[in-house]
């Protein structure tokens, strides 16, 4: 943004500034308006701002002179705007009919116009700040562009049909040739400005040449409207234009000026004797834009900067920037921002006007305190521990994006699910919030495989997205997650070893191996219902009865559709249950000086039993030296019943103080067997 210092003084007051141009380049760079480059052009110097994208209120010269002022304690001096009264003659009609895309549209006749060359003062201001002059009614609605930073076009009244303007979406198969001669086909996106039968502008962007200034126009109707800056951004960016106008839209204009920059407008027109207003001021203002006031405590102040300071600079700084002090009290402020500052929504943006006028460079550094927090969470604790197991297991930690599509997740679950689109997605790939950490995973997976990194296992801590029965987004909840893949093989082998394929076992022992860690136990029972997970090897997994998540081999259906060559395995679970149990306290016990004793049971059971069921009930035994369970034999085959299987189980005993006796372990073992016989219908094998 270009900016002439003397057009900038005259905001001002007093117009002399008290610091030299090198001090002035300095502090505007220091505040977050950096200067670019200088340029000297006679007594004028113009300096060239970089202005960032939340501050288009700094796209002009008026509001580079509010941050000048509020640096150098001077009072801005707006250019004169108030309302100017035309000859009662003229009117014509405006309607919105997108209110949402278009807030305020204000417009206003000027009559006995004469298009001619513009003054040499006007020449000269505008060829200072780069813009080329066109005649006394284009470079007035220019020069207002870059005094106030709001947008204005002007329209010959007689070439718009039906003598009025209708603000409406366009429709299908209209077209319009814009000021720049291409003709341009319009959808029913786009905003745009119409008469009583076509598009004459494209909202907020450019004007069409058949409504274009010309020396025979005699009659101009002059626009100041507000558009919403996602309109006109879908519109530049699909048609490929890029404007003053749409530059200043696309950011966020000022909703509250549009009449005063059309106030202005018309007094500098009939300042050049160009024309004489005419009618009424039209004001349609539907979709009124309104701002939230905002609560600034000294507190927060100081926390965030680590300054304190005096209300009065406070107050001070805040009212010279155009903010307003709704009320003061010791302690905190309601402070109600003004509407050319639309990046202005929290308290911490009131903190960030303070500190930047103040100075960034003033504050002093100080070390953080070294003290510890009041009461430290449990879960960083428990997720240490996991991360701590897997990396020892041989898990590399991955991090993916937590976006995922329709179609992507649609390959898991065998159906489309409800999910959070993203409201600008940066890649088609980015659409939405995952709902599983398994995309991202295989997709990683695959990427070490084309690499030639055939011994992978990979685990991901994340969050996940899961919908509610009725799909709505305020039903979907936010769930931390661990997943989990692996595939090549068991251990690291050496040259004379035979290389051992990981298998489901391996996983299901390390999940096992995590969770107690945690003083966990967990069950395993067949998975049902996971489309994704090979149907024969796989399960879920459940603490205290609560399903908690999955484990399994990937289908030959996935695999085929990632190229895979060798087995996948892979687990995802709800870590949410896992941080809400407490976490185990470390204790110690001394080696037991007395031998355990080890007996092994076996017997015939429905194999529709599920083990972890019967491990449950063995441990439910009142029996306080048995230590361990191990399930060491599994046999099925034609010399059994029907439907029957043949499990032996090793149980080992041992207690912490004497030998255990023969009868005391006898006595144990038929605790067991009775037990498995009543609740498990087991039949007791020699």
């Amino acid at each position: 943004m270009r900016i002439s210092l003397n057009w900038l003084k005259e905001y001002l007051n007093p117009p002399d500034l008290p610091v030299l141009e090198q001090e002035l380049i300095h502090r505007l760079t220091m505040i977050g308006l950096p200067v670019e480059s200088t340029e000297k052009q006679g007594d004028d110097v113009i300096l060239d701002l970089e202005i960032t994208t939340n501050r288009p209120d700094c796209l002009n010269h008026l509001g580079v002179a509010r941050e000048v002022a509020a640096q150098l304690e001077l009072s801005v001096q707006p250019p004169e705007s108030s309302h100017v009264v035309g000859l009662e003659m003229g009117k014509v009609e405006v309607s919105i009919e997108n209110p949402e895309e278009c807030p305020r549209y204000a417009a206003r006749l000027v009559k006995d116009v004469t298009v001619a060359e513009s003054p040499r003062w006007l020449r000269q201001r505008l060829e200072a700040v780069g813009q080329r002059p066109i005649n006394n009614l284009v470079d007035v609605t220019n020069y207002v562009l870059l005094e106030l930073g709001h947008p204005l076009h002007a329209f010959d009244y007689h070439k718009l049909q039906g003598g009025c303007i209708v603000v409406r979406l366009a429709r299908e198969g209209e077209t319009l040739q814009t000021l720049d001669g291409i003709k341009r086909a319009l959808d029913a996106s786009m905003l745009a400005i119409c008469d009583a039968s076509r598009p004459v502008a494209l909202a907020g962007i450019m004007g069409g040449t058949e409504s274009e200034i010309s020396t025979a126009t005699r009659t101009v109707l002059l626009e100041s409207a507000y558009f919403k800056p996602f309109s006109i951004r879908a519109t530049a960016k699909k048609l490929g234009m890029r404007t003053e106008a749409s530059y200043r839209f696309e950011r966020g204009a000022d909703p509250e000026i549009p009449v005063k920059a059309l106030n202005r407008a018309c007094r500098l027109i009939e300042q050049l004797n160009a024309g004489k207003t005419a009618g009424p001021l039209i004001d349609l203002y539907p979709g009124r834009v309104e701002r939230q006031p905002i609560r600034l405590r000294r507190q927060r102040i100081k926390q965030v900067i680590g300054v304190s300071f005096e209300p009065a600079f406070v107050e001070g700084l805040l009212t010279l920037l155009g903010f307003e002090i709704v009320s003061s009290q010791p302690e905190e402020w309601v402070v109600q921002p003004p509407t050319f500052r639309a990046d202005i929504e929290i308290e911490d943006d009131l903190v960030e006007e303070i500190v930047r006028h103040y100075g960034y460079e003033r504050i002093p550094s100080t070390y953080p305190s070294p003290g510890l927090p009041e009461k430290a969470l449990n879960y960083p604790r428990q997720e240490s521990v996991l991360i701590e197991g897997l990396t020892a297991s041989g898990f590399s930690e991955a991090v993916n994006y937590i976006f995922s599509t329709p179609v992507q997740e649609a390959e898991f679950w065998g159906e489309s699910r409800p999910m959070i689109p993203i409201a600008n997605p940066l890649t088609e790939e980015d659409s939405h919030l995952r709902t599983t950490l398994m995309a991202g995973l295989l997709t990683s997976l695959r990427r070490n495989f084309n690499y030639g990194n055939h011994e992978v296992r990979l685990f991901e801590i994340g969050k996940v997205f899961i919908p509610g029965t009725s799909g709505r987004l305020e039903d979907f909840r936010e769930s931390n997650r661990l997943g989990l893949v692996a595939s090549g093989v068991s251990y690291a082998a050496y040259w004379s070893a035979a290389r051992d394929e990981l298998n489901f076992l391996n996983i299901k022992g390390m999940l096992e191996s995590f969770f107690s860690e945690l003083g966990i136990e967990a069950d395993f029972r067949p998975a049902t219902g996971f489309g994704f997970l090979h149907p024969g090897v796989s399960a879920e997994l459940s603490i205290n009865e609560q399903p908690v998540g999955w484990a399994g081999e990937l289908h030959p259906r996935l695999k085929d559709s990632f190229k895979f060559v060798q087995r996948v395995f892979l687990a995802e679970l709800n870590l949410d249950p896992v941080y809400a149990l407490p976490f185990p306290e470390p204790f110690y016990e001394p080696l037991s000086r007395f031998p355990a004793v080890e007996r092994d049971i076996s017997f015939l059971i429905d194999k529709t039993k599920e083990y972890g069921k019967l491990k449950r009930a063995i441990k439910s035994v009142n029996c306080p030296d048995l230590k361990d369970i191990q399930l060491i034999d599994l046999y099925q085959g034609s010399r059994l019943p029907e439907g029957k299987v043949s499990l032996t189980i090793r149980l080992a005993f041992q207690n912490p103080e004497r030998t255990l006796t023969q009868q005391e372990v006898n006595q144990y073992c038929e605790s067991v067997l009775a037990l498995l016989r009543s609740r498990f219908a087991a039949e007791g094998r020699s």
